[in-house]
């Protein structure tokens, strides 16, 4: 059993952040949080990669950890599938993505060395709209190009492969008509997955045909020192508004001043790519996740905050929770909360109900992301 963390500054700033006029008593507060079982990867006890299940239980304050598989390399995405399982892919330079059932069993496991070893997998993985395919984002060893794999979702297996038309892409999410948005980076990297050649950085945003591969459309900001990495879809207010794509932006400025005073959200909304707000968050997006009103929730990692951007104010962040080294977002089932991974504990908010926190399992250290399970 894993204790509440202090959190009676944290709680307030929640409530105050999202225009929450008083919040009930903690007791009322855990009882409207529903369980949750999650997915993730961490590294235990400062030395052994794992995935694994957690169940967190707000309500007992307690999180218990179901099962837990140790791997060669750090995890970065988990991406959920149905019957409980969930896929996990290595963290840049990555060679592996593993499929782990309900119980905690690898099903499949695939290596860059099955394939060749020409590319390594850059940290994400996202599945076609019936199922059928998964996408994942690739380097290539040796001329540094991004490539994006399609594999049957049965096996893993490659089927096709199509250029990104960039290099470091990053996360690929799906669109309403089943083309791919290709979050490229664009960060020159060594073959160990270090920056290099800043001054040579070439971010795109590129919108891709998954039957043909052909380039759809690109778009990039004047500001090439902006690096693209995390995206997610906006939750529409209603059925006849089109969703945002949010990104969350990571500055590569050789000034640290710069850096800092750098953006830290992108929205694309199918025809340009803009920055709504130069409010100063410390330029580093962890992540970035759907939140109320058609807007996005954000983990200013660096700044230790979590801030609130809503397209009815454009120009406004609202920080709504300060956090230690705060990084993976994952909706709730009751959207537009968002679960928060940080790196003593996770977090719970929701813009009408209070927030709150709970540790992880003693000896863990929190990877970059997490997912609901079924």
């Amino acid at each position: 059993m894993q204790s509440l963390l202090p959190r009676r500054r944290f709680l307030h700033q929640l409530a105050a952040g999202a225009g929450v006029s008083a919040w009930p008593l903690l007791a009322q507060a855990q009882a409207q949080a529903a369980p949750l079982r999650v997915a993730g990867g961490w590294r235990m006890n400062e030395r052994e990669y794992q995935i694994g299940a957690l169940r967190i239980d707000w309500a007992a304050g307690e999180v218990h950890t179901e099962f837990a598989v140790t791997m060669p390399t750090l995890p970065h995405a988990i991406v959920p599938e149905a019957g409980g399982g969930f896929l996990a892919v290595a963290t840049r330079p990555g060679t592996w993505i593993v499929r782990a059932d309900a119980q905690g069993r690898i099903a499949q496991q695939l290596t860059s060395a099955d394939e060749g070893e020409r590319r390594t997998f850059d940290g994400h993985v996202i599945a076609s709209h019936d199922g059928q395919w998964l996408y994942t984002g690739e380097t290539d060893r040796k001329s540094g190009e991004g490539w994006v794999s399609v594999r049957d979702a049965r096996d893993l297996r490659k089927v096709a492969e199509h250029r990104t038309h960039g290099i470091d892409p990053h996360q690929i999410l799906v669109d309403a008509r089943g083309r791919l948005v290709i979050a490229n980076g664009g960060i020159p990297r060594t073959a160990t997955g270090l920056k290099r050649d800043l001054d040579r950085m070439n971010p795109i945003l590129v919108l891709l045909d998954p039957a043909s591969g052909a380039k759809l459309g690109e778009w990039t900001l004047p500001d090439a020192r902006l690096s693209p990495h995390h995206i997610a879809w906006s939750r529409p207010r209603s059925a006849t508004e089109t969703p945002l794509l949010g990104i969350g932006l990571q500055a590569e400025h050789d000034a640290p001043s710069d850096r800092r005073d750098a953006p830290l959200l992108a929205v694309w909304d199918g025809q340009a790519l803009t920055i709504p707000s130069r409010m100063v968050v410390d330029g580093y997006a962890g992540d970035v996740a759907p939140g109320p009103n058609g807007g996005f929730v954000l983990t200013a990692q660096r700044a230790n905050r979590i801030v609130l951007w809503q397209p009815h104010q454009p120009a406004e962040f609202t920080t709504i929770g300060k956090v230690q080294n705060p990084c993976g977002l994952w909706p709730l089932a009751d959207a537009p909360g968002v679960a928060i991974g940080g790196g003593l504990g996770l977090a719970r908010w929701h813009p009408t109900e209070p927030a709150s926190m709970l540790r992880w399992p003693a000896g863990m250290a929190a990877g970059n992301h997490w997912a609901l399970l079924a």
